[in-house]
Protein backbone atom coordinates (compact mmCIF):
# COMPACT_ATOMS: atom_id res chain seq x y z
CA UNK A 1 0.00 0.00 0.00
CA UNK A 2 2.90 2.72 0.96
CA UNK A 3 5.89 1.85 -1.37
CA UNK A 4 9.39 3.31 -1.43
CA UNK A 5 12.05 2.40 -3.92
CA UNK A 6 15.23 3.97 -3.41
CA UNK A 7 13.54 7.26 -2.05
CA UNK A 8 16.41 10.08 -1.85
CA UNK A 9 16.21 13.61 -1.05
CA UNK A 10 19.44 15.80 -0.75
CA UNK A 11 18.92 19.45 0.87
CA UNK A 12 22.65 20.04 0.23
CA UNK A 13 23.46 20.14 3.79
CA UNK A 14 23.43 16.13 5.30
CA UNK A 15 19.52 16.22 6.01
CA UNK A 16 16.88 14.33 4.17
CA UNK A 17 16.44 10.90 3.84
CA UNK A 18 19.17 8.33 1.45
CA UNK A 19 17.88 5.26 -0.53
CA UNK A 20 14.97 4.78 1.31
CA UNK A 21 13.40 1.25 0.98
CA UNK A 22 9.86 1.09 2.62
CA UNK A 23 6.94 -1.13 2.20
CA UNK A 24 3.89 -0.91 4.30
CA UNK A 25 1.51 -3.95 3.31
CA UNK A 26 -2.50 -3.16 3.39
CA UNK A 27 -4.29 -3.01 6.70
CA UNK A 28 -1.09 -2.87 8.43
CA UNK A 29 0.30 -0.56 11.04
CA UNK A 30 3.82 0.67 11.25
CA UNK A 31 5.95 2.39 13.16
CA UNK A 32 8.53 4.99 12.07
CA UNK A 33 11.06 6.03 14.80
CA UNK A 34 14.04 8.06 14.69
CA UNK A 35 15.50 11.13 16.59
CA UNK A 36 14.95 14.78 15.83
CA UNK A 37 16.63 15.33 12.00
CA UNK A 38 16.51 11.76 11.30
CA UNK A 39 14.14 12.28 8.21
CA UNK A 40 10.85 11.36 9.26
CA UNK A 41 9.27 14.54 7.97
CA UNK A 42 10.89 14.54 4.98
CA UNK A 43 9.52 10.98 4.23
CA UNK A 44 5.80 12.11 4.84
CA UNK A 45 6.37 15.06 3.02
CA UNK A 46 7.74 12.57 0.03
CA UNK A 47 5.16 10.40 0.17
CA UNK A 48 2.00 13.22 0.74
CA UNK A 49 3.63 15.09 -2.76
CA UNK A 50 4.99 17.88 -0.34
CA UNK A 51 7.96 17.79 -2.03
CA UNK A 52 9.59 16.10 -4.71
CA UNK A 53 12.90 13.72 -4.63
CA UNK A 54 16.09 14.07 -6.17
CA UNK A 55 15.94 10.86 -6.98
CA UNK A 56 14.11 7.01 -5.98
CA UNK A 57 10.36 6.90 -6.37
CA UNK A 58 7.16 6.44 -3.83
CA UNK A 59 4.01 5.09 -3.95
CA UNK A 60 0.54 4.77 -2.76
CA UNK A 61 -1.53 1.70 -3.64
CA UNK A 62 1.03 1.20 -6.54
CA UNK A 63 0.47 4.96 -7.81
CA UNK A 64 4.03 6.85 -8.03
CA UNK A 65 3.66 10.13 -5.73
CA UNK A 66 4.17 12.61 -8.68
CA UNK A 67 2.30 16.29 -9.35
CA UNK A 68 0.21 15.02 -11.89
CA UNK A 69 -1.22 12.03 -9.96
CA UNK A 70 -1.65 14.79 -6.65
CA UNK A 71 -5.32 14.82 -7.10
CA UNK A 72 -5.86 10.85 -6.55
CA UNK A 73 -3.20 10.75 -4.00
CA UNK A 74 -5.32 13.01 -1.76
CA UNK A 75 -7.84 11.23 -2.13
CA UNK A 76 -5.93 8.38 -1.02
CA UNK A 77 -4.51 9.76 1.70
CA UNK A 78 -5.00 11.37 5.33
CA UNK A 79 -2.70 13.25 7.23
CA UNK A 80 -2.38 14.10 10.69
CA UNK A 81 0.91 16.36 11.49
CA UNK A 82 2.35 17.11 14.78
CA UNK A 83 0.80 20.16 15.17
CA UNK A 84 -2.27 21.78 13.11
CA UNK A 85 -4.90 24.43 13.06
CA UNK A 86 -8.22 25.16 14.72
CA UNK A 87 -10.63 27.32 14.44
CA UNK A 88 -11.45 28.66 17.89
CA UNK A 89 -13.94 30.31 17.01
CA UNK A 90 -16.54 27.18 15.90
CA UNK A 91 -17.87 24.51 17.60
CA UNK A 92 -16.85 20.77 16.78
CA UNK A 93 -19.62 20.17 13.85
CA UNK A 94 -18.83 23.67 12.14
CA UNK A 95 -15.10 22.64 12.18
CA UNK A 96 -15.78 19.49 10.91
CA UNK A 97 -17.91 20.81 7.98
CA UNK A 98 -15.53 23.35 6.76
CA UNK A 99 -13.48 20.93 5.94
CA UNK A 100 -16.04 18.05 4.21
CA UNK A 101 -16.78 21.33 1.48
CA UNK A 102 -13.05 21.76 1.62
CA UNK A 103 -12.62 18.26 0.04
CA UNK A 104 -15.58 19.00 -1.63
CA UNK A 105 -17.92 16.45 0.06
CA UNK A 106 -21.86 17.40 -1.58
CA UNK A 107 -23.64 18.92 1.34
CA UNK A 108 -26.45 15.90 1.96
CA UNK A 109 -23.16 13.74 2.56
CA UNK A 110 -21.56 15.39 5.30
CA UNK A 111 -23.52 15.17 8.46
CA UNK A 112 -23.08 11.19 8.17
CA UNK A 113 -19.53 11.82 7.19
CA UNK A 114 -19.21 13.87 10.52
CA UNK A 115 -21.30 11.11 12.73
CA UNK A 116 -18.98 8.42 10.75
CA UNK A 117 -15.73 10.49 11.81
CA UNK A 118 -16.63 11.14 15.15
CA UNK A 119 -17.62 7.88 16.21
CA UNK A 120 -14.78 6.07 15.26
CA UNK A 121 -12.42 8.60 17.54
CA UNK A 122 -15.28 7.91 20.36
CA UNK A 123 -16.13 11.78 19.68
CA UNK A 124 -19.70 12.31 19.14
CA UNK A 125 -20.28 13.84 22.54
CA UNK A 126 -17.96 16.63 21.96
CA UNK A 127 -20.35 17.53 18.69
CA UNK A 128 -21.38 20.65 19.60
CA UNK A 129 -18.38 21.73 22.14
CA UNK A 130 -16.60 24.71 21.39
CA UNK A 131 -12.99 23.91 20.08
CA UNK A 132 -11.72 26.57 22.12
CA UNK A 133 -12.80 24.52 25.03
CA UNK A 134 -11.57 21.22 24.04
CA UNK A 135 -8.46 19.80 25.67
CA UNK A 136 -5.02 18.86 24.55
CA UNK A 137 -6.65 14.74 23.91
CA UNK A 138 -9.57 16.03 22.50
CA UNK A 139 -8.23 18.60 20.08
CA UNK A 140 -6.11 15.31 18.75
CA UNK A 141 -9.26 13.22 18.78
CA UNK A 142 -11.01 16.52 16.38
CA UNK A 143 -7.75 16.10 14.56
CA UNK A 144 -8.02 12.46 13.30
CA UNK A 145 -11.59 12.26 13.18
CA UNK A 146 -10.55 15.47 10.20
CA UNK A 147 -8.60 13.36 8.17
CA UNK A 148 -11.14 10.78 8.09
CA UNK A 149 -13.67 12.69 6.91
CA UNK A 150 -13.51 12.02 3.14
CA UNK A 151 -12.90 8.00 4.08
CA UNK A 152 -8.78 7.54 3.27
CA UNK A 153 -7.20 4.13 2.47
CA UNK A 154 -3.97 5.40 3.83
CA UNK A 155 -3.21 7.22 7.37
CA UNK A 156 -0.22 9.26 7.95
CA UNK A 157 0.05 10.36 11.64
CA UNK A 158 2.43 12.29 12.61
CA UNK A 159 3.18 12.00 17.03
CA UNK A 160 -0.42 11.49 17.10
CA UNK A 161 -0.03 10.74 21.17
CA UNK A 162 2.42 13.71 21.12
CA UNK A 163 1.42 15.85 24.69
CA UNK A 164 -1.16 13.85 25.95
CA UNK A 165 -1.42 12.43 28.91
CA UNK A 166 -1.68 8.31 29.78
CA UNK A 167 -5.73 8.05 29.38
CA UNK A 168 -5.32 10.08 26.38
CA UNK A 169 -2.78 8.14 24.40
CA UNK A 170 -4.38 4.71 25.59
CA UNK A 171 -7.73 5.88 24.03
CA UNK A 172 -5.45 6.77 20.63
CA UNK A 173 -4.04 3.61 20.71
CA UNK A 174 -7.21 2.15 20.86
CA UNK A 175 -8.41 4.36 18.07
CA UNK A 176 -5.52 3.83 15.70
CA UNK A 177 -6.45 -0.28 16.36
CA UNK A 178 -9.77 0.11 15.52
CA UNK A 179 -8.91 1.99 12.73
CA UNK A 180 -6.59 -1.08 11.32
CA UNK A 181 -9.25 -3.50 11.94
CA UNK A 182 -11.42 -1.32 9.46
CA UNK A 183 -8.41 -2.32 7.09
CA UNK A 184 -6.53 1.68 7.25
CA UNK A 185 -2.86 0.94 6.45
CA UNK A 186 -1.42 3.72 8.90
CA UNK A 187 2.22 4.95 8.95
CA UNK A 188 2.36 6.16 12.56
CA UNK A 189 5.46 8.51 13.54
CA UNK A 190 6.26 8.33 17.35
CA UNK A 191 8.84 8.89 19.86
CA UNK A 192 6.69 6.97 22.59
CA UNK A 193 8.18 3.46 22.30
CA UNK A 194 6.29 1.13 24.35
CA UNK A 195 3.27 1.95 23.02
CA UNK A 196 4.81 1.69 19.30
CA UNK A 197 5.81 -2.05 20.27
CA UNK A 198 2.16 -2.70 21.43
CA UNK A 199 -0.15 -1.20 18.43
CA UNK A 200 2.33 -1.83 15.33
CA UNK A 201 2.62 -4.66 13.33
CA UNK A 202 6.01 -3.50 11.50
CA UNK A 203 8.59 -0.65 12.61
CA UNK A 204 11.39 1.20 11.11
CA UNK A 205 13.98 2.78 12.63
CA UNK A 206 15.95 5.51 10.51
CA UNK A 207 19.01 7.38 11.56
CA UNK A 208 20.77 10.37 9.57
CA UNK A 209 18.39 10.26 6.67
CA UNK A 210 19.06 6.06 6.51
CA UNK A 211 16.95 3.16 7.63
CA UNK A 212 18.78 1.46 10.03
CA UNK A 213 16.53 -1.73 10.75
CA UNK A 214 12.78 -2.55 10.00
CA UNK A 215 10.48 -5.97 10.35
CA UNK A 216 8.38 -6.72 12.98
CA UNK A 217 9.60 -5.74 16.73
CA UNK A 218 10.03 -9.42 17.45
CA UNK A 219 12.47 -9.91 14.18
CA UNK A 220 14.26 -6.65 14.79
CA UNK A 221 14.88 -7.46 18.91
CA UNK A 222 16.00 -10.80 17.68
CA UNK A 223 18.30 -10.16 15.63
CA UNK A 224 19.60 -7.84 18.45
CA UNK A 225 20.13 -10.38 20.29
CA UNK A 226 21.89 -11.95 17.64
CA UNK A 227 24.55 -9.47 19.02
CA UNK A 228 25.20 -8.82 22.86
CA UNK A 229 24.34 -5.69 24.07
CA UNK A 230 27.46 -5.14 26.69
CA UNK A 231 27.02 -2.39 29.33
CA UNK A 232 30.46 -1.69 31.08
CA UNK A 233 31.16 1.07 33.86
CA UNK A 234 34.52 2.15 34.41
CA UNK A 235 35.68 4.88 37.36
CA UNK A 236 37.98 6.70 34.40
CA UNK A 237 40.16 6.90 31.34
CA UNK A 238 37.22 6.17 29.62
CA UNK A 239 38.37 7.08 26.13
CA UNK A 240 40.96 4.53 26.41
CA UNK A 241 38.41 2.35 27.32
CA UNK A 242 36.45 2.97 24.02
CA UNK A 243 39.57 2.67 21.99
CA UNK A 244 40.22 -0.70 23.70
CA UNK A 245 36.38 -2.17 23.24
CA UNK A 246 37.26 -0.93 19.42
CA UNK A 247 40.51 -3.22 19.37
CA UNK A 248 39.02 -6.12 20.70
CA UNK A 249 38.25 -8.24 17.60
CA UNK A 250 34.31 -9.03 18.02
CA UNK A 251 33.55 -5.43 19.28
CA UNK A 252 31.32 -4.14 16.67
CA UNK A 253 30.47 -0.69 18.33
CA UNK A 254 31.18 1.50 21.80
CA UNK A 255 28.91 4.45 23.01
CA UNK A 256 30.12 6.18 25.71
CA UNK A 257 28.07 8.07 27.87
CA UNK A 258 29.45 9.74 30.85
CA UNK A 259 31.58 6.66 32.27
CA UNK A 260 28.79 4.01 30.55
CA UNK A 261 29.76 1.94 27.81
CA UNK A 262 27.21 0.58 25.53
CA UNK A 263 29.02 -1.89 23.88
CA UNK A 264 27.67 -4.13 20.44
CA UNK A 265 29.54 -7.19 20.87
CA UNK A 266 29.24 -10.19 18.25
CA UNK A 267 31.23 -12.65 20.15
CA UNK A 268 30.43 -14.86 22.79
CA UNK A 269 29.55 -14.54 26.80
CA UNK A 270 33.19 -16.03 27.11
CA UNK A 271 34.59 -13.93 24.81
CA UNK A 272 32.72 -11.08 27.36
CA UNK A 273 35.43 -12.28 29.86
CA UNK A 274 38.52 -11.82 27.23
CA UNK A 275 37.71 -8.23 27.29
CA UNK A 276 36.96 -7.72 30.69
CA UNK A 277 40.82 -9.15 30.87
CA UNK A 278 42.07 -6.96 28.24
CA UNK A 279 40.27 -3.40 30.07
CA UNK A 280 41.97 -4.77 33.49
CA UNK A 281 45.68 -5.05 31.40
CA UNK A 282 45.58 -2.06 29.84
CA UNK A 283 45.04 -0.09 33.11
CA UNK A 284 41.14 0.56 32.65
CA UNK A 285 39.32 0.37 35.99
CA UNK A 286 36.25 -1.76 35.76
CA UNK A 287 33.32 -0.83 38.17
CA UNK A 288 30.90 -3.60 36.45
CA UNK A 289 30.01 -5.37 33.69
CA UNK A 290 26.36 -6.73 32.31
CA UNK A 291 24.24 -8.13 29.22
CA UNK A 292 21.41 -5.82 28.48
CA UNK A 293 18.41 -6.94 27.38
CA UNK A 294 16.66 -5.89 24.22
CA UNK A 295 13.69 -4.36 23.73
CA UNK A 296 12.00 -1.89 21.10
CA UNK A 297 13.55 1.38 23.51
CA UNK A 298 16.77 -0.52 24.01
CA UNK A 299 17.02 -1.13 19.96
CA UNK A 300 16.61 2.23 19.40
CA UNK A 301 19.58 3.73 21.33
CA UNK A 302 21.72 0.67 20.21
CA UNK A 303 20.68 1.43 16.67
CA UNK A 304 20.75 5.38 16.91
CA UNK A 305 24.06 5.38 19.30
CA UNK A 306 21.80 7.75 21.71
CA UNK A 307 21.69 7.15 25.49
CA UNK A 308 19.01 7.74 27.00
CA UNK A 309 20.35 11.45 28.56
CA UNK A 310 23.40 12.21 26.43
CA UNK A 311 25.32 10.78 23.43
CA UNK A 312 29.30 11.40 24.10
CA UNK A 313 31.84 10.39 21.35
CA UNK A 314 32.82 6.69 20.74
CA UNK A 315 33.96 4.72 18.15
CA UNK A 316 33.34 3.35 14.64
CA UNK A 317 33.09 -0.14 12.76
CA UNK A 318 36.02 -1.48 12.14
CA UNK A 319 37.68 -1.46 8.21
CA UNK A 320 36.08 -4.37 6.70
CA UNK A 321 33.65 -4.82 9.05
CA UNK A 322 29.59 -5.35 8.55
CA UNK A 323 28.53 -1.76 8.77
CA UNK A 324 27.32 -0.81 12.72
CA UNK A 325 24.03 -0.10 13.76
CA UNK A 326 24.91 3.30 14.44
CA UNK A 327 27.24 5.75 12.90
CA UNK A 328 30.76 6.64 13.93
CA UNK A 329 33.46 8.94 12.58
CA UNK A 330 36.54 7.28 14.34
CA UNK A 331 37.64 4.56 16.56
CA UNK A 332 39.27 7.20 19.31
CA UNK A 333 37.15 9.24 20.91
CA UNK A 334 35.32 12.30 19.68
CA UNK A 335 37.15 15.69 20.85
CA UNK A 336 34.93 18.65 22.42
CA UNK A 337 34.27 21.11 19.58
CA UNK A 338 36.76 24.05 20.00
CA UNK A 339 34.51 27.12 21.07
CA UNK A 340 34.46 29.77 18.66
CA UNK A 341 36.54 33.05 19.76
CA UNK A 342 34.60 35.87 20.12
CA UNK A 343 34.08 38.10 16.89
CA UNK A 344 34.75 41.61 16.92
CA UNK A 345 32.97 44.19 17.34
CA UNK A 346 31.49 46.02 14.22
CA UNK A 347 32.94 49.74 13.69
CA UNK A 348 29.65 51.77 14.54
CA UNK A 349 28.16 54.02 11.33
CA UNK A 350 29.61 58.08 11.56
CA UNK A 351 25.71 58.56 12.22
CA UNK A 352 25.89 56.81 15.12
CA UNK A 353 29.51 57.47 16.36
CA UNK A 354 27.92 59.69 18.91
CA UNK A 355 26.36 56.93 20.98
CA UNK A 356 29.33 54.47 20.76
CA UNK A 357 31.64 54.40 23.32
CA UNK A 358 34.70 55.72 23.04
CA UNK A 359 37.81 53.49 21.85
CA UNK A 360 38.98 51.46 24.72
CA UNK A 361 42.06 51.62 26.51
CA UNK A 362 44.61 48.57 27.10
CA UNK A 363 42.33 46.72 29.63
CA UNK A 364 43.98 44.79 32.91
CA UNK A 365 42.40 41.44 33.56
CA UNK A 366 39.83 42.85 35.92
CA UNK A 367 38.27 45.09 33.86
CA UNK A 368 38.26 42.56 30.60
CA UNK A 369 34.64 41.12 30.91
CA UNK A 370 33.58 44.86 30.96
CA UNK A 371 35.28 45.96 27.74
CA UNK A 372 34.02 43.07 26.32
CA UNK A 373 30.24 43.90 26.97
CA UNK A 374 30.75 47.96 25.53
CA UNK A 375 32.23 46.25 22.59
CA UNK A 376 29.31 43.78 22.02
CA UNK A 377 27.05 46.92 22.58
CA UNK A 378 28.55 48.72 19.96
CA UNK A 379 28.41 45.98 17.65
CA UNK A 380 24.64 45.93 18.60
CA UNK A 381 23.88 49.81 18.06
CA UNK A 382 25.55 49.52 14.57
CA UNK A 383 23.29 46.92 13.57
CA UNK A 384 20.06 49.00 15.33
CA UNK A 385 21.10 51.85 12.75
CA UNK A 386 21.44 49.70 9.96
CA UNK A 387 17.69 48.36 10.42
CA UNK A 388 16.39 51.70 11.18
CA UNK A 389 17.89 53.29 8.18
CA UNK A 390 16.86 50.15 5.75
CA UNK A 391 13.27 50.34 6.96
CA UNK A 392 12.80 54.55 6.27
CA UNK A 393 14.25 53.41 2.55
Amino acid sequence: MIRTEHLTRDYGDGRGVIDLNLNVPKGKIYGYIGPNGAGKTTTIKLLCGLIMPTSGHAFINDIEVLPKNNATIKRMIGYLPDIFGVYDQMSVWEYLDFFCAAYRIPPRERGNRIDTALTLVDGKYMMDYQVTSLSRGMRQRIGLAKTLLHDPDVLILDEPAGGLDPNARIEMRRTIQRLRDLGKTILLSSHILPELASVCDLVGIIHGGIMRAQGTVSEITANLREQLVIVLVVDSSVPQAVKCCMEFPHCKDAVASGNEIRIIFAGTRGEVADLNKLLVERGVRVVSIKEEEADLEKVFLTVTGRDKDTTAGSGAAKPGAAPSASIRATGAPVPAPARPAPAPAQPAPAADAAKAPPPAKPQTNKNAQTHEKDAKLSDLQAKAMKWKIKTKK
